[in-house]
């Protein structure tokens, strides 16, 4: 008998599959007197995916290299290389013996087979398959399939058994019923490309935390992208057409790295993603939300640019009036007055020119961080907050801005 060996690549979930069919094909193999085939694979490694549609490398998935070693049969000389399938038009399929070496593939495409030919019987009948044999002499003899065995000597079930190999190396082993496969990889700065274009179409970040206002979370837009085929064409090119999204993709890659080994745990999480080539659909949103965080240093980072040239604003004792923003909300620890709690929060303000406002407030109604207002209060003090001059005022009034007239 000759070696035989068939290799092809699989996706890695589907290993286990694979090995339990082999296995049973050796078994019902054995029962006729055949030897199987010994299977091994190669540790999971990524390879490309592409899209079955467009053909287009859209990402990497967990492969494994499956290869099969055995020996194609051979009794008294004879071995079996090809079945002949033989269609209603007259064309014959040619299939050969799984793991066939390169010399006897080639010899048996060669052969001109002829439909319905028997040379064991000799009977001329209707066919649908016929086996291509071959002696050691170099004597070739086209076969029925009853007359396999007797001419042979070899088991035409315990062939047809063997043969199921070719079988389960053409298996589709996707199982991504129409769309994307689960485990699919995609390139992590194809993924912060994305999300930078998808925010800057939304105009603002949306976590998963604000479904219940009823929009859509980045992570979801992004994950539509990649994974749902249903996803709009029109919709893609848009976000496609956004040209700065890779420089803030880049922008966002390089923030998110320099948190590696950080004490916070997210943020050394958000590291090890943006370190990594490709990154799984599991982790895909948290690598996502690393806009949200590198924008928030992008805001203080400015805040606190324009805080260098901060002065003090108003005389103290008497009430001043600025157009600010608030650049900080600050929770502190309540009051307790009996059974009274008087809530209290830090709230910062920052005019244009950097100027820094501090306000100690009880007040109810409390405004958002970046929200932008006529801020008058008592000057209370000026003092000094590490390098940053700020003004510290009370009793406050907050009045919302109104547009400026074209």
């Amino acid at each position: 008998m000759s070696a035989a060996v068939v290799s092809f690549d699989i996706p890695a979930t589907a290993a286990g599959r694979v090995r339990q069919m082999v296995e049973a094909t050796n078994t019902r193999a054995a029962l006729h007197g055949l030897t199987g085939y010994e299977i091994t694979a190669t540790a999971p490694f990524l390879a490309d995916y592409r899209d079955p549609r467009t053909g287009e490398v859209i990402g990497k998935r967990p492969t494994v290299t499956v290869t099969l070693t055995g020996a194609v049969p051979r009794h008294q000389g004879w071995t079996v290389l090809a079945r002949l399938d033989h269609d209603e038009e007259g064309e014959t399929i040619t299939s050969l013996f799984p793991g066939l070496d390169d010399q006897h593939a080639a010899a048996a495409r060669e052969y001109r087979a002829v439909a319905n030919l028997c040379h064991g019987c000799g009977v001329a009948r209707h066919r649908t398959a016929t086996y291509l044999v071959r002696n050691e002499s170099g004597e070739w003899r086209q076969l029925g399939t009853t007359c396999v065995e007797p001419y042979t000597g070899l088991p035409i079930k315990g062939l047809q058994a063997l043969w199921r190999f070719n079988a389960i190396k053409d298996s589709d082993w996707d199982e991504s019923d129409g769309g994307m496969p689960a485990d699919l990889r995609v390139p992590v700065e194809q993924v912060l490309r994305v999300t930078a274009a998808v925010v800057a179409m939304e105009g603002r970040y949306y976590s998963r935390a604000q479904e219940w206002q009823r929009v859509v979370p980045t992570a979801h837009q992004v994950e539509a992208y990649f994974f749902d085929r249903k996803a709009g064409s029109e919709w893609r090119a848009a976000v496609d057409a956004d040209r700065d999204a890779a420089a803030t993709a880049a922008a966002i890659r390089a923030w998110a790295v320099q948190g590696y080994g950080d004490t916070n745990d997210y943020r050394h999480k958000v590291a090890q993603l943006a370190k990594s080539d490709t990154v799984s659909p599991r982790h895909l949103p948290t690598l996502v939300s690393a806009i949200a965080g590198w924008r928030k240093d992008q805001e203080r980072a400015e805040v606190e640019r324009a805080a260098q040239l901060s002065i003090a604003q108003g005389i103290i004792g008497q009430r001043h009036t600025a157009p600010v923003t608030v650049t900080a909300v600050i929770p502190l620890e309540d009051r307790h007055y009996g059974y009274r709690v008087q809530r209290r929060n830090l709230i910062k303000f920052q005019d244009a020119s950097g100027n820094v406002f501090v306000w100690f407030s009880s007040s109810a109604d409390v405004p958002e961080k970046g929200e932008e207002v006529e801020l008058t209060g008592t000057v209370k003090e000026h003092s000094t907050y590490g390098t940053t001059v700020q003004t510290v005022v009370t009793r406050c009034k907050l009045t919302e801005l109104q547009p400026v007239a074209a």
